[in-house]
This record gives C-alpha cells, structure tokens and sequence, in this order.
C-alpha cells in the first residue's frame, strides 16, 4: 500500500469510528444505522485486501450497543474509549506508511502467510510491530506479542486452542533444530522481567532486542505455516 492508500484507508477506518462515537454517545441520527452498515462492509474489505483483520467485531450499531450494556460500558467516556482502541493499531500502522517510516523486513512474508484461519492472528503481529514505531515504543510488550503471534499460529493450526508453545509445538514436528531455537525464544521472553510477567527490576530490553524478535517471529510464522499447512 502507498502513502495515498494509507491516507483513503485512515479516512474510512475514521469514518466509522465517528459513526460509533455518535451513535454510542450524543449524537445519534435515523440515517447512522444504514450508513454503519455500508460502511463497515467498505472498511472490511478494503482492510483485508490490504493484509490487515478487521478488529471490530460489531457488524450493526444495535449490536456495538448490546454489547457496551453487556460490558457495562456506562458513560460516554468509555465508549468513547473503547471505540478509538478499536482500531488504534491499524490507524497507527496507516499512519507509518504514509510517513514512509521503516517496517518490519518480513512483514509482507508473514502477513501473507496469515490468511485463512490465521487470519485473527494478524492483529497480535500487527501489535507487535506497533509497539516498537510507536511515539512511545513499549520494547516489552512488542517482544511478548511477537512471540505469542508464533504460539496463537501453532495453537490454531494444531487445533490446541489451550495449548502453550513449549507444550504443543513437539506435535508440529518440525526440523529438530529449529524446534529448539523457537522453544528457547520463548523461554527468553518468558523469563525476562515484564514480557511475559511481571518484574521487580527496571528492563534493560531495548528496539534492539524487540526487532530482533519482530524478525525472528516472522521468519518461525513463515516456517510454520509453510510446514504445517503443507501437510493439510
């Protein structure tokens, strides 16, 4: 996607957060259903010919509304909230490419190769990445979404939905070698203060060690996938 896409695409991806916001706060109108709908059709699509998941589940207004009683979202400002982190990782992502700023090198790779089933898949990496670009990068959290990416492809794709990467990956029986390189990534990020637990010392993890893992997770994604769906 080039800059001029990436602007179009924000446009529309704004367009029905507004159309939530109103409905969902002080704004309402008898047209805003209608145009919800259409427009969240336009915004779907348009998202997956660009490799993203659409993180907004709520296909009508009457449905995002059922669901904010659900949750118990009561004022205005959680609404309001909610509906803006809806789609911050994909605005925030659009925003990078129009600033023509560096992405992951394997990122087209592994955004292809989550498609299909994996397809949900997609938004964890795209978090991933997000937390490195970002104006205030989170080093931690970018490594703990990089390396759940690859365990959320292996749960989905060996139909372990409650499975754990150091417990279920024996069973995609992959190259020995390999196998054991992206258990040991896992046991790193397990075991370093505020990845995948909390800590008691300040991190000394830095966009270093986070690209590193970025990279490393797209290219054990790419091999995965490739290995596993093969075998379907």
């Amino acid at each position: 996607m080039d800059s001029k896409g990436a602007v179009e695409l924000g446009a529309k991806t704004m367009a029905v957060q507004a159309l939530m916001i109103a409905y969902a706060t002080d704004g309402r109108t008898s047209m805003q259903s209608s145009e919800y709908r259409e427009s969240y059709s336009d915004v779907t699509i348009d998202l997956e010919e660009a490799k993203y998941a659409n993180p907004n589940p709520h296909k009508s207004l009457e449905v995002f509304m059922a669901f904010c009683k659900l949750q118990d979202m009561s004022t205005y400002a959680s609404r309001r909230a909610y509906v803006q982190e809806l789609y911050a990782d994909i605005l925030l992502d659009l925003k990078r490419i129009q600033r023509h700023s560096p992405a992951s090198k394997n990122w087209s790779k592994a955004n292809d190769a989550l498609a299909d089933e994996l397809v949900p898949v997609r938004t964890q990496w795209l978090k991933a990445k997000n937390f490195i670009y970002s104006a205030s990068p989170d080093y931690e959290n970018s490594i703990k979404e990089s390396i759940s990416s690859v365990e959320s492809s292996l749960m989905v794709l060996l139909d372990e939905p409650n499975g754990t990467l150091g417990k279920i990956i024996k069973q995609a029986s992959l190259d020995a070698d390999i196998e054991r390189l992206i258990t040991q990534a896992y046991g790193y990020a397990s075991n370093k203060d505020f990845v995948r637990h909390g800590g008691t010392v300040a991190s000394a993890l830095s966009r270093a060690e986070a690209e590193f893992f970025l990279e490393f997770s797209a290219t054990s994604i790419v091999y995965i996938t490739s290995r596993l769906k093969s075998k379907k």
